[in-house]
C-alpha cells in the first residue's frame, strides 16, 4: 500500500460532512479495515494470548512509514475514544509475518499508543464504501446516512395490530399482508424509520403506532432500540428502563413464521 493511497480519517470525515466515527462505522459495516500510518518510529508492546500482566514486556519497534491494520477487538475501543474526543488512545495493530523456510504465515499483535488525529488513515480503495457528502448531515449527531423522506408508510402508519407484543412482529403483519413489500425492503424501511427517530422524534410504525426507535451505534444495520418515551442511548448492554431491543434475525424469524 503506497502512502499516496492513504488519506487521514479525520480529513475524509470533514470532506464529507461526517463525524469521524461515522466513517469508521461505514467501513466496518462493509468489512473494511482501519489503518494506522506511523510517520515516525515508535515502540509498541507485543501482546500474547494468556499472558499475565506481571510477565516481562517485549517491545516491538515500528519503523517510520509503516502501515498496519487495527485488530478487530480494538474497534470498540476506537469508537469509545472518538466518542470522548480523545487525542490519544492505546490500541492494537496486526503485523503479518512469514517463515521463509516453511512458508507458514502468522501475525504479531502489538499494543501501541495512537495519535488519533494524525495516525488514523483510510485506504483510497475504500472510499467507495463511504457515502458521498450529500447524503450526510454536518451535525455531530449524524452517525449514519439521512434517509430520504419516506412516503411508503403514509397509508399504513395508523394501522395497529393489538395482539402483537413486540413492534417488529406487529410491523411484519402489515408489511407482509397489506403493504405487499418483500422482507429486505421491509427491514430497510424499518432501519430508515429508526434513523429518522434517533430516539428523540416520535414516529408511527405500521402495526404498532407511535413509538421511538434508534439504531444501535456499533451495529446500525442489524439492531434497533425502541421505547414509548424519548431516550438517549445507543448500546445493547445495560438498557435503560423502558428501552428494549430487536434485531434483523428476530425480524426475519417473525417474517417466516407469519403466513
Amino acid at each position: 500500500m503506497n502512502e499516496s493511497e492513504l488519506h487521514n480519517l479525520f480529513g475524509v470525515a470533514e470532506s464529507r460532512g461526517m463525524d469521524p466515527i461515522a466513517v469508521v462505522e461505514s467501513l466496518y459495516i462493509n468489512g473494511r479495515q482501519i489503518y494506522l500510518h506511523f510517520a515516525e518510529e515508535q515502540m509498541g508492546i507485543m501482546v500474547f494470548d494468556g499472558a499475565e500482566e506481571s510477565e516481562e514486556l517485549i517491545e516491538y519497534r515500528i519503523s517510520t512509514g509503516k502501515v498496519y491494520p487495527l485488530t478487530p477487538d480494538s474497534r470498540v475501543e476506537l469508537a469509545d475514544a472518538l466518542n470522548k474526543n480523545l487525542e490519544k488512545k492505546e490500541l492494537k495493530i496486526r503485523v503479518a509475518w512469514e517463515d521463509a523456510k516453511s512458508k507458514v504465515l502468522g501475525h504479531y499483535y502489538i499494543k501501541v499508543t495512537v495519535n488519533l488525529k494524525s495516525e488514523l488513515v483510510v485506504d483510497y480503495e475504500d472510499f467507495r464504501f463511504i457515502p458521498p457528502p450529500s447524503t450526510y448531515q454536518t451535525a455531530p449527531e449524524s452517525m449514519c446516512p439521512i434517509p430520504p423522506e419516506n412516503k411508503i408508510f403514509d397509508k399504513f402508519e395508523d394501522i395497529v395490530i393489538p395482539r402483537k407484543r413486540k413492534p417488529h412482529t406487529a410491523y411484519v403483519v402489515v408489511a407482509k399482508t397489506m403493504m405487499k413489500i418483500d422482507r429486505g425492503a421491509a427491514w430497510n424501511e424499518l432501519v430508515n424509520l429508526a434513523q429518522k427517530s434517533k430516539g428523540q422524534t416520535e414516529v408511527k410504525l405500521p402495526g404498532r403506532g407511535k413509538i421511538y426507535l434508534r439504531r444501535v451505534r456499533l451495529n446500525p444495520e442489524k439492531e434497533i432500540l425502541y421505547s414509548h418515551e424519548q431516550f438517549d442511548y445507543d448500546k445493547t448492554e445495560n438498557l435503560p428502563d423502558g428501552v428494549n431491543i430487536f434485531n434483523s434475525t428476530a425480524f426475519n424469524t417473525s417474517w417466516t413464521d407469519h403466513k
